[in-house]
């Protein structure tokens, strides 16, 4: 075994053995059990971890444990060194808190009123509401923090709060009643309910908020709970047919990616909830036949799937550490208010009795959480994660997903890379797309595909390195349609850039061969094969595909303002430099064209934009070139601009580029190969050139004549009508019915 493959082993071995040790340890304590470090299996385990450790401490390619000797004491020492603090959560605040006076932010509209019922216990409120502040973001929101009669000092020390609503009840209501009444106060369109022992992390509020946003079905939507020692509390919470209810994932890793997916769920825990006050006030608040407490967030999710017949949601997005029981104990006892959850249990039973009936009878939490999955699911294979702003092809992935989740399928997305890359992983989280990543980094990801294996019916998988990869595994399972999406065929882009040498070399042909032989091979085996252009679906049909289906980029034409042919000025170019076909095509641009052009028109500017610009792109910046490298959002470049010009001299499929310039209606000069499999036609919406005088004169006239470009400027949004996203729907439909 390689050190490497050595290293990710001992990796694997020590995250499963900590994982067992502190389930085993916090699930006995957070049940009041006793935790004998000598008993319940704990003894092997420790042992497993110290071997762990101490290998680790001597392989070469592994720093020393030097966090575990900066513990604050012995205790902290032996309980890092066993594995308890494996899966803690970093940057809580402290215990004991300087109690330091807080400022909020007034707002007099805002979008979100958060609710905080107290009861004593005024060092996690302060945590919580200072967590808040620190992390609440890009929502308007005001807090309302009600007093239910607190013994402590709470009534003293909340005046160091500034900008909240602060209600205090004269006597003890309760937690039901209480956040009944601050409801009443709240001027925010939605309500958020939050528990007083919960310390909130970045971005919580506003990616609850998104859920609301993008579905007008969502009714309620619930944050993942972590426990401070950092194990899951809960994914979204779930109701059998007897009316039991169970949190999902409880003292799991909450970074496993079966926990970190939008989806729908029977009820969430009130300690984190958003809803709107319009449906809370229609449903006249939580049910007080639940008073004091307990129930009462499970009715509240249950009337507003079963009366309003709206949707409730989990949203691992928004994490909350949550220091559960630090008001009410965490154990049932005699004469306590944690008495009420049996007490409970049967008035919940009773009211929805009939609801339940309906249940399916399921034998495990798994089958619970996706009984609201009843479409056909689809697994899609790509490199990363769709950036989809730096390469068509991605940006084609991102809207293939998009349409795929309009025809109701459950989505999954494979990176083969492993990496959730932001902003994009949220993007898909939020698009309700499952993303497989592996718990620990250097993980096969054929491992993720064997997980789903039994749970997908469609594997549409990019690229034939990936195919190759991938493909045998699929095949092990007959019931699944295996879709080979070539991408672009890649024996001819490379065919394409040889020829532009002097020479070929027999090795290099050897490997265009090869790698036309894969191609083939591939589009021969699999069940569907998709190309991006009909001319290359004619190839790979006369090469012997037995079934090829046509699905293009998608382009949706920008509406926004577009400024005449007098308030713009420069020509642009555009690609991922990563994509060698760019880096020739700029260069020719800058070294060739734009020389012959600047002498007789020196005030004509470039403007080259595209990520990962090596250095020979990035030394061309000058006085008449602007090179940007990577920009996030186009559009001024694009309705600025004159002209957009690619001069790509080889390349293979459809060009993101050429379709991205019509979307903004911004002309285009571009060479056979760049406007291939298009169908666009020279003089009436595209201009082709294919040698620099070629483009010298195209680039000049478009360029000063005003006639000419409006004629191409208004004939672009048709150029592209056939790639729209309900045009592509349509075909995927045929494909897959």
């Amino acid at each position: 075994m390689s050190s490497k493959k050595f290293t990710r082993w001992v990796d694997k071995k020590d995250h499963k053995t900590c994982l067992r040790i502190n389930q085993t340890y916090y699930s006995r304590r957070e049940q009041g059990l006793n935790v004998c470090f000598l008993k319940h299996s704990l003894p092997k385990l420790f042992i497993k971890r110290l071997f762990y450790v101490f290998i680790g401490l001597f392989r070469f390619n592994r720093s020393p444990y030097k966090k575990y000797f900066k513990s604050p004491d012995f205790r902290h020492f032996i309980k890092r060194l066993l594995g308890l603090y494996k899966f803690e959560v970093s940057d809580l605040l402290p215990d004991k808190p300087q109690l330091k006076p807080l400022t909020f932010k007034p707002e007099l509209n805002p979008t979100v009123s958060i609710i905080i019922a107290v009861h004593n216990h005024f060092n996690y409120t302060y945590n919580c509401l200072n967590a808040l502040l620190i992390h609440t973001s890009n929502v308007k929101y005001e807090i309302i923090l009600i007093n239910d009669a607190s013994s402590d000092n709470t009534s003293r020390l909340i005046k160091q709060i500034k900008n909240i609503t602060y209600l205090e009840n004269e006597e003890n209501l309760g937690f039901l009643k209480s956040c009944n009444k601050a409801a009443a106060h709240a001027k925010g369109e939605y309500l958020c309910f939050l528990n007083n022992d919960t310390q909130v992390r970045s971005n919580w509020l506003y990616q609850m908020l998104a859920v609301f946003i993008n579905d007008k079905q969502a009714g309620l939507v619930g944050s993942k709970l972590i426990y401070p020692y950092g194990l899951l509390q809960e994914a979204g919470s779930l109701v059998d047919n007897l009316g039991n209810p169970a949190n999902y994932g409880k003292y799991e890793d909450p970074d496993l990616w079966q926990f970190n997916y939008l989806r729908e769920t029977d009820y969430c825990s009130g300690a984190s909830i958003l809803l709107s006050k319009a449906d809370f006030e229609l449903l006249a608040g939580f049910d007080e036949q639940y008073a004091p407490a307990y129930y009462e967030d499970t009715d509240l999710c249950m009337a507003i799937r079963h009366q309003l017949n709206k949707k409730v949601f989990y949203q691992p997005l928004s994490q909350v550490v949550h220091f559960e029981g630090i008001s009410s104990g965490k154990i049932v006892k005699k004469g306590s208010i944690k008495e009420y959850q049996q007490i409970n249990a049967q008035k919940f039973k009773n009211k929805w009795a009939k609801v339940l009936n309906s249940f399916p009878i399921t034998r495990s939490s798994v089958e619970l959480a996706n009984k609201f999955d009843h479409q056909k699911t689809i697994l899609l294979i790509d490199v990363i994660l769709p950036e989809r702003d730096k390469a068509s092809g991605y940006k084609r992935m991102f809207e293939l997903m998009k349409i795929f989740k309009s025809l109701s399928f459950n989505v999954m997305f494979l990176p083969n890379n492993g990496l959730k890359t932001e902003p994009y992983f949220s993007e898909l989280i939020n698009m309700k797309v499952r993303v497989l990543y592996p718990a620990l980094p250097h993980t096969p990801s054929t491992s993720l595909l064997y997980e789903v294996i039994n749970l997908i019916d469609i594997a549409w998988i990019s690229r034939p390195e990936l195919n190759k990869i991938f493909a045998p595994i699929v095949k092990t399972r007959a019931e699944i349609i295996w879709a080979y999406d070539t991408v672009d065929l890649h024996f001819i882009r490379e065919e394409r850039g040889l020829k532009l040498q002097n020479s070929i070399s027999e090795i290099e042909k050897e490997l265009i061969n090869s790698t036309m032989a894969t191609e083939i091979q591939l589009s021969k085996d699999a069940d569907i094969t998709i190309a991006i252009t009909e001319p290359e679906a004619e190839v790979l049909i006369t090469k012997g595909a037995k079934k090829v289906k046509v699905i293009p980029n998608i382009h949706i034409p920008y509406t926004g303002l577009q400024k005449s042919f007098s308030e713009r000025a420069g020509i642009c170019f555009i690609g991922g430099f990563y994509h060698q076909p760019n880096i020739d095509a700029v260069l020719w641009l800058t070294n060739e064209i734009m020389p012959k052009i600047w002498c007789d028109h020196p005030e004509m500017k470039l403007t080259v934009m595209g990520s990962h610009p090596p250095p020979e792109i990035l030394a061309l910046q000058s006085a008449s070139i602007n090179v940007t490298g990577y920009v996030e959002d186009v559009t001024d470049y694009f309705t600025s601009s004159r002209v957009f010009v690619a001069p790509l001299r080889y390349g293979a499929g459809m060009k993101g580029k050429i379709g991205q310039s019509l979307e903004y209606s911004l002309p285009v000069i571009t060479t056979d190969i760049g406007a291939e499999g298009m169908d666009l036609q020279h003089g009436h919406n595209v201009l082709i050139a294919n040698t620099t005088d070629e483009f010298v004169k195209e680039i000049t006239s478009l360029y000063y004549d005003e006639v000419l470009w409006n004629r191409f400027h208004l004939n672009s949004y048709a150029a592209i009508e056939k790639y729209a996203p309900l045009n592509v729907s349509k075909q995927l439909q045929e494909i897959f019915n």
